[in-house]
């Protein structure tokens, strides 16, 4: 069983992001290990944990809610239906998706990879190459709030955010929301352009947003760090939270 280090660990060596470039056999459903790491995110706040997604892009599992369907639900390995962990797939050189990159959903239907990134040799160069880039999220946001580190659900947000749309139109489960852009998520950073916030069972959180005239494009994106499950549930989120938007009339 692949488990994460210890938090001894990552405080002593102040380790805020951790590549994980490996894989194992196909394992869709929610096992100890993906519990593991759903609980070393929530204990250890600013820690991001980066799997590559896979090179199985087109095999079936033989097991699961999505058995025998060829190039879906391939992500090697249980660990990775964990739901606070960045999974990301690879590109080829021309900026496609490579044929050989695992391909989600999550055992039960989440979106997973969460991203893509040029991986000439497959999702484990991807994986490493969006770990970069994550630390440079946080090193902007550590410049600008006094030496803070930011959460990683929020570093995850960022990073989806500002991704820009590959493969399929829209986002879906072999591009998740697209392609990296370490420009637009260290820009989004040191802008400002994110809100965070605390929120109870049955409660509402509201934040304006004041969108320019000539705007053409509003993405809102919203991540969490989940509580972990049930090893073995067949439904992993523990709290799901939903954003809508509204349009409030002119003053």
């Amino acid at each position: 069983m692949l488990l994460p280090d210890p938090d001894e660990t990552y405080e002593s060596l102040h380790v805020s992001v951790q590549n994980h470039s490996y894989g194992a056999g196909f394992g869709n459903y929610y096992d100890p290990g993906a519990f593991a790491y759903d609980w070393s995110a929530v204990l250890n706040p600013s820690l991001l944990h980066v799997f590559s997604a896979g090179n199985r892009g087109f095999q079936a599992d033989t097991s699961g809610n999505y058995a025998g369907i060829v190039g879906y639900a391939n992500l090697t390995g249980q660990f990775k239906m964990a739901k606070n962990v960045l999974l990301v797939g690879a590109l080829d050189t021309l900026g496609a998706i490579s044929p050989l990159s695992s391909r989600g959903p999550a055992y039960d239907g989440r979106l997973k990879p969460e991203l893509v990134a040029l991986g000439h040799e497959g999702s484990s160069n991807a994986a490493a190459l969006v770990s970069g880039i994550a630390l440079l999220v946080q090193q902007a946001y550590r410049d600008t709030h006094q030496g803070q580190l930011p959460e990683s659900a929020l570093v995850k947000a960022i990073l989806c955010n500002s991704a820009e749309d590959a493969g399929p139109p829209g986002i879906d489960y072999i591009t998740g929301f697209g392609n990296v852009n370490a420009l637009q998520a260290v820009q989004t950073t040191m802008e400002n352009r994110w809100f965070s916030g605390e929120i109870n069972d049955q409660q509402q959180l509201a934040f304006p947003i004041d969108i320019p005239a000539n705007a053409t494009n509003l993405k809102i994106t919203l991540a969490w760090a989940d509580p972990p499950a049930a090893v073995n549930t067949p439904w992993a989120l523990v709290n799901d939270l939903d954003l809508s938007l509204q349009r409030l009339p002119m003053a």
